[in-house]
């Protein structure tokens, strides 16, 4: 096994042994003074893959390593380091050194400054930094599940009652610095399946996968007078779809008030949506409880439902789905006794939980059990929605976000372009600085089809964005904006609410 994992990464690792040597230089003509380090070591007690050496046997990512040594630290570095853009030519701070093996992988993690430490235990500590080592390690060939851990911290002494001032500087800087991590992310991928649109109707959607701001800026300097949606001709609806669409069950309502609207990707997604679920009420309370709870599940996925409330009205509301709560929540205690490691069960039991540290937990659990299962678990192709959910459930339960932030982009690690991560971020980027929201705000209108549900929130909160910076520079912006936001606001399709009243009147008084 080993063997045939170094010929699958021995084509690409010249590159890679070449572009170490590069860093290796790089960091020995700055000779950069240490400030501290760490060892984080990269497991995965699951995997039975072996080699033998002298007698001892390396495991799992161990005998990956040795088998594609560069590859495997190319991984490393690419989601442990961060370079600064403004000084190209200091190393990597943090920086990764070189791997120990010891059955698992251990490898130093070093600091030239406070800001490089503090930015690795903001990743550290939220989801991030985990995700985004399993999806590097995936992409030179390492395909399972891992664990990750850290020890042997060597920081120096910090004065006493905090970092104080620099610190606090510091941590501003390092908040930007994972603000801007979604928006990297979500620009690796360029694909249609990774749009956050269903990969059936991504040719009609007409939007780029990706922000380009040279296209920002184009239409900030076009101004308001330029401000128009584009007109799509009315659907055809033939006799056979709307005999479809109008077809009896539960929301039967939602489903005709789109039937004028099919041509658009959007619509297409909430009728994909209102499927799921109505497939999955069916099954639930006729015997076929764990795949239709797996149906209820991408329903809601669809739907964009990440708050409690939300799952809650679409489960049991009488316009929605209307199921019996208490009968349901037997059903998914006694699944859970037969098979405690169902993941559409534990999920959609911890999405029903009020927001705290507890539903967050209980997400985060679950993730963890998915990613142990693999692409062989049924919940896998929700990674994305579950790390939104948990990144929502951070930040209104903490209120910090920096962690948030780090859920949003493990989200869009799995799914590049996924509108509602995006549009999350870009919200929870409003706490850290108005420059950092404004660009996620953009990059989620560019990505995102005009009547998506958010655009019209989006375009009011850039209002107030720019309102809250020099008016006589970024006047016509602003109004540019609140036009926008009042034409998607009466385009939005009749599904969605209109934009709540607390942040028009905001919006209104700039």
């Amino acid at each position: 096994m080993a063997e045939q994992a170094g010929q699958a990464g021995q084509a690409a690792a010249q590159p890679a042994v070449e572009l170490l040597s590069e860093w290796g230089k790089e960091a020995a003509k700055e000779g950069a003074k240490e400030w501290g380090r760490v060892c984080l070591r990269i497991n995965n007690p699951w995997v039975a893959t072996a080699i033998g050496i002298g007698g001892i046997v390396i495991s799992g990512i161990g005998a990956f390593y040795l088998a594609n040594k560069a590859l495997t630290m190319l991984a490393v570095r690419r989601a442990v380091e961060r370079r600064d853009p403004d000084n190209p030519d200091q190393p990597a701070d943090p920086q990764v050194g070189e791997g120990v093996r010891e059955g698992s992988l251990l490898v130093p993690v070093i600091f030239y400054s406070q800001l490089g430490y503090q930015y690795f235990t903001s990743i550290l500590n939220g989801p991030f930094l985990k995700a985004c080592l399993q999806g590097e390690l995936e992409r030179v060939g390492y395909k399972e599940s891992i664990d990750i851990s850290v020890e042997k911290w060597e920081l120096p002494n910090l004065p006493e009652g905090g970092p104080g001032l620099m610190g606090m500087m510091g941590e501003e800087r390092v908040l930007g610095w994972l603000a801007e991590l979604p928006e990297k992310v979500s620009l690796l991928s360029t694909t249609a399946g990774d749009s956050g649109i269903p990969e059936d109707v991504s040719s009609v959607a007409g939007v780029s996968t990706v922000a380009s701001w040279e296209d920002v800026e184009e239409e900030e300097e076009a101004g308001p007078s330029q401000a128009r949606l584009p007109q799509q001709p009315p659907a055809q609806v033939t006799p056979a779809a709307q005999q479809a669409e109008l077809q009896e069950g539960p929301l039967k309502g939602l489903r005709a008030k789109l039937l004028q609207h099919k041509d658009s990707p959007t619509a297409q997604t909430e009728l994909k949506a209102y499927s799921c679920l109505e497939k999955g009420a069916a099954m639930v309370t006729t015997g076929g409880y764990q795949e239709g709870v797996e149906h209820l599940l991408e329903g809601i996925m669809l739907a964009e439902y990440v708050s409690p409330d939300g799952v809650d009205t679409i489960l049991y509301d009488q316009s929605w789905l209307h199921l019996d709560r208490a009968k349901f929540n037997q059903l998914t205690s006694t699944q859970l006794q037969a098979d405690p490691d169902s993941t559409p069960c534990l999920l959609i039991q911890a999405l029903q939980l009020p927001n705290g540290h507890s539903r967050q937990q209980a997400i985060d659990h679950v993730i963890d059990i998915v990613l142990q299962h693999g692409e062989t678990d049924p919940m896998y192709k929700l990674l994305a929605y579950m790390y939104c959910a948990l990144g929502y459930t951070i930040q209104v339960t903490t209120r910090q976000p920096a962690p948030a932030l780090s859920a949003f982009a493990s989200a869009l690690m799995h799914k590049s372009g996924h509108l509602h991560a995006l549009f999350l971020t870009a919200e929870c980027s409003m706490d850290v600085s108005v420059p950092q929201a404004i660009r996620q705000f953009h990059h989620y209108i560019h990505t995102a089809p005009t009547d998506h549900d958010g655009v019209p929130r989006a375009h009011y909160f850039l209002v107030t964005l720019y309102g809250q910076q020099d008016l006589s520079v970024h006047r016509d912006r602003i109004l540019h904006h609140y036009n926008m936001a009042q034409q998607t606001d009466r385009n939005r399709l009749p599904v969605f609410p209109p934009v709540s009243s607390w942040l028009t009147e905001r919006a209104r008084r700039v």
